[in-house]
């Protein structure tokens, strides 16, 4: 697999990268098709890698889900204790033998600076105050947080229809009342980061990104079944007709990510 990398300019003296996994038969034929379980582990497995590269003692996953961050840190031989909200969710994590924990994003259940380093991976828009997170994320860790949001370039025709896909179905995750905020983006997470966050902290930022085409059709089905409940000329199913016509023509990839490591001076 073939790779790019440039040198953005600083912003609030970020370092900023962007690395690109795909090839140029790959994006001339717009990627090659892959599930939402193939592309979510290559993207987490990037983040993992980003993380180990960074030797952590210990990880606190906030937002774990199913814990296979957990399990990957863990096989690495680091300590690592993941934290979701209660309920059925963290089930199978400690069917696996992983170190769960209960508890929210605004109040974690451990000391000041008790863990190397804090995780949250693809979890801030899914929160209601993101800024507040990573203010407690940030008075837990003792070396830093690495932040991660799915990501997308908008500078391909593939992505633009992946982009009003995300859309189209966060307003269905809303409408049926989930908290889904749109992703964001480097700028709208470094305004999310304390005032004086350069004084004490550097950051660096990374977007990786993949072109590996979605299937439409799965799509297609899995919409379907998300409006049944709309009457036939409701907004969104005209929405949802629009959007399928858009990726015939345009084709549909999957997103990337964008990672924000934040590390504690000395």
């Amino acid at each position: 697999m073939s790779s790019r990398a440039r040198t953005c300019a600083p912003v609030r003296g970020v370092i900023a990268r962007e690395c690109y996994g795909a090839t140029l038969a790959d994006m001339t034929r717009h990627g090659v098709e892959c599930t939402a379980e193939e592309n979510h582990l290559w993207s987490l497995g990037r983040f993992v890698q980003w993380l180990i590269e960074l030797k952590p003692e210990s990880v606190l996953d906030v937002g774990c889900g199913q814990g296979r961050l957990l399990e990957q840190v863990h096989a690495a031989g680091i300590t690592a204790t993941g934290l979701d909200q209660a309920g059925p969710r963290l089930e199978e994590p400690r069917a696996k033998g992983l170190q769960v924990c209960e508890g929210t994003a605004y109040e974690l259940p451990f000391g000041d600076r008790s863990v190397d380093w804090v995780t949250l991976r693809h979890v801030p828009h899914h929160l209601e105050h993101p800024a507040c997170a990573f203010a407690e994320a940030l008075r837990v860790a003792r070396t830093g947080v690495l932040i991660a949001e799915p990501s997308f370039d908008a500078g391909l025709a593939s992505q633009r229809t992946a982009i009003e896909l995300d859309l189209w179905e966060k307003r269905q995750d809303r409408r049926v009342g989930m908290h889904h905020a749109e992703v964001y983006e480097l700028g709208a997470l470094l305004a999310m980061l304390p005032a004086d966050l350069d004084r004490d902290y550097e950051v660096e930022s990374q977007r990786i990104f993949r072109l590996r085409q979605r299937s439409i059709h799965d799509f297609e089905q899995q919409a379907a079944a998300r409006i049944e409940d709309l009457p036939p000329d409701h907004p969104e199913r005209i929405a949802l007709a629009d959007l399928l016509a858009d990726c015939a023509d345009h084709g549909l990839s999957w997103n990337g990510s964008l990672l924000v490591t934040v590390r504690r001076r000395g």
